[in-house]
């Protein structure tokens, strides 16, 4: 809660009267609770010592205090004081009430005094107060003392240094004098000081060619800035702004801000808000610029002094017009212009890319070539350069790399002879130019490369046509002979259908591999139950391993429940695994080929095929991937096939959202597996036994 000790008159006092006014309300609040609190305690507790007519006139002249301070009457609060010798008569010598003995409260009327000659050494301004104050004490000391028939005692000569109440007070106000007299001192030094101040800053105001004005300050007893008013203009600022000082003096300054300069200077804004010391403004209706710098020389006054600069931000404003005409002609030249001096000494630079390169003027300027990045190697190459066209009036021309924040870009530097001891270097980033020279280079090598692998595909393709076409044109004659029996026709009749069925997986790979090549592949997403097509890919492979009699063929599912599956492309799946296990078949000659899923969590399901086959070797599981690689290219007749298998799986794993991974160990067979998104997953019930 915060208490407010002033009046609305409080405009009239300076920054210093009013928190000296709020520390005399605190001191004088305190001593009035402290009085109440032990006039109660006396009551409840000692009622025998109550002295009603003291304790009641006590609490009576503090809240007396407390309300002539909150009028501002600090004098009336002070004089109070001399009404100490009013309570030592009514707590120690008077019949009001059962004291302690007159001679046992002599120290007591001691402290009482002493109490107020600090309270108005501290408070008082006026230094009579404090003497008149001084003789009131002596006095009423000497009355106690009187009283209590201890004169003799007291003013024995062994007792004058030692425990005489009027030696003391006297030592007391000695003392209090002699600081107030020192401090008073200084202070009268500080407000001459002050004054020689004021007065050459009033001298300043009235002969200063550029408007100023005075602002009063208004604060609470905090000091917390209330109001600003105007105080006073100067004849220049009458002359500049077109209004007198007798129209702005004693007006708020918000006001005549605002009058004057149509809300583009916020007085609050400028001395309260964000105070700076100088702020450069433009008022719009004056069409003019202003430095306004603005001085506090006391607690109680602004000072702004107005500066026209308008002038200064004109040819300011023709130097940036004229600066940004040349930046623009200097960004239509792509090339960095150095000055380099015959010792590789940069003398100055002009550079369009700065904030792209991150070179900064000190980074440059006055280092040398061997100084900037340069490689040695390369920085001997460019003095010798240096050398040579000063010397032979020639141009010489340089590609370099160079290394910055943004990564790294190439140049090509050419530099002409400036004059007899330097030289201009005339640096263009080829940047560009060398990545498009290196891109077509690796596109020219890879459309080699593609050209040869579709090359060997397509020996590779019409080399495995032949045995399956010449497999269907040879059962196709004999079973047009019309004595063949009947078990042989049904024989050749199945070579035929399996021959076509090759023919027609080569063909679907080529399908597959084009659409893959043109982006054109569909994902149709849709929700699929696994367990039937781990049971449709198993039952499409187990007549192929029933023909391998050393070979076992085992599906795996991790989970039971027919309701089992999730949202994904059921063909791009099914072919995916086709592929795997097809490959797992070709190259297994025993154990056992496996296939299934684990959900290896609750949001994602695991696919693998493993293998017990002769494995693959190190050296070539990244290659495995390419498109038309085939790892054993000399055992072409047992492990037909376009070499398209892995590349195609990887591709629509990769559209399913997941990727192709494979472990191997040559001799022991291989793992291909990859994990899938469990996309709105549905009978997810594993039992654990």
């Amino acid at each position: 809660m915060r208490i407010n000790f002033l009046n609305n008159d409080e405009d009239n006092l300076s920054v210093f009267e009013k928190r000296k006014i709020v520390q005399l309300a605190w001191v004088n609040f305190a001593a009035l609770c402290t009085a109440f609190i032990y006039f109660i305690y006396k009551l409840v507790f000692s009622f025998g010592q109550v002295c009603l007519p003291c304790d009641l006139s006590m609490i009576f002249l503090l809240m007396l205090a407390l309300y002539c301070l909150s009028n501002k009457r600090i004098n009336c609060a002070l004089n109070i004081v001399f009404l100490i010798p009013f309570f030592v008569y009514g707590y120690y010598l008077s019949d009001f009430y059962n004291h302690i003995p007159k001679n046992e409260t002599v120290f007591n009327t001691l402290w009482w005094v002493a109490g107020g000659l600090v309270y108005l050494a501290v408070f008082s301004v006026n230094i009579t107060r404090l003497y008149l104050f001084f003789a009131v004490a002596v006095v009423t000391l000497w009355f106690h003392i009187k009283e209590a028939g201890l004169i003799q005692e007291y003013f024995y000569e062994s007792q004058l240094r030692f425990q005489n109440p009027i030696l003391i007070i006297l030592l007391l106000f000695i003392s209090i004098a002699g600081i107030r007299y020192y401090f008073e001192k200084g202070l009268m030094q500080v407000s001459k000081t002050l004054k020689k101040t004021t007065d050459k800053i009033q001298e300043l105001i009235n002969t200063s060619k550029q408007p100023i004005v005075q602002i009063k300050i208004i604060s609470d007893e905090e000091g917390q800035i209330t109001d600003l008013i105007i105080k006073k203009v100067n004849v220049s600022f009458e002359q500049h702004f077109k209004i007198l000082n007798n129209k702005v003096v004693n007006q708020k300054a918000s006001y005549i801000f605002n009058y004057l300069f149509h809300n583009s200077i916020n007085s609050n804004d400028l001395l309260i808000i964000n105070p700076k010391p100088q702020r450069d403004v433009f008022i719009e209706h004056l069409e003019k610029w202003y430095t306004i710098n603005t001085i506090r020389p006391n607690d109680d006054e602004y000072i702004c002094i107005f500066y026209d600069v308008t002038q200064q931000y004109k040819v300011i404003s023709g130097l940036k017009d004229s600066r940004q005409r040349f930046k623009v002609l200097l960004e239509a030249i792509p090339d960095i212009f150095f000055i380099i001096d015959k010792d590789g000494v940069y003398e100055d630079f002009v550079i369009k890319d700065g904030d792209k390169l991150k070179i900064n003027d000190s980074e440059i300027v006055g280092h040398s070539i061997y100084e900037v990045g340069f490689s040695e190697l390369m920085a001997n190459k460019i003095y010798q350069c240096i050398q040579d066209t000063i010397m032979n009036d020639s141009i010489e021309s340089i590609e370099y790399a160079l290394d910055t924040p943004n990564g790294t870009f190439m140049f090509e530097m050419r530099l002409a002879k400036l004059n007899s001891h330097s030289v201009i270097s005339i640096a263009r980033d080829i940047t560009k130019r060398k990545t498009a020279e290196f891109q077509l280079e690796e596109a020219k090598n890879r459309a080699e490369a593609a050209n040869s692998l579709k090359s060997a595909f397509l020996a590779n393709l019409s080399h495995e046509i032949r045995t399956p076409m010449n497999a269907i044109m040879g059962s196709a004659e004999i079973l047009a002979e019309a004595d063949l029996p009947e078990e042989d026709r049904g024989e050749y009749s199945s070579a035929i259908l399996n021959s076509g069925l090759q023919l027609m997986k080569m063909i679907d790979d080529t399908i597959n591999l084009s659409k893959i090549e043109t982006k054109t592949v569909e994902v149709e997403k849709s929700f699929i139950r696994i367990n039937p097509l781990i049971r449709e890919l198993f039952s499409m492979y187990e007549p192929i391993v029933k023909m391998k009699t050393e070979v076992e063929f085992e599906a795996l599912t991790d989970i039971k429940s027919p309701a089992f599956g999730f949202v994904t492309d059921r063909v791009l799946l099914h072919e995916s695994l086709s592929k795997l296990i097809d490959n797992a078949i070709k190259f297994t000659e025993s154990g056992i080929v496996t296939f299934g899923y684990n959900m290896v969590s609750a949001s994602a399901i695991e696919f693998f095929v493993e293998d017990t086959g002769k494995g693959i070797p190190a050296d070539e599981m990244d290659k495995i991937y390419g498109r038309f690689y085939k790892i054993d290219k000399s055992n072409t007749l047992k492990n037909s096939g376009t070499g398209l298998g892995l590349a195609i799986a990887k591709e629509f794993v990769s559209l399913l959202g997941g990727k192709l991974k494979g472990e191997s160990t040559l001799g022991e067979g291989s793992r291909f597996y990859f994990t899938l998104q469990f996309d709105k997953g549905e009978g997810f019930m594993k039992v654990v036994h």
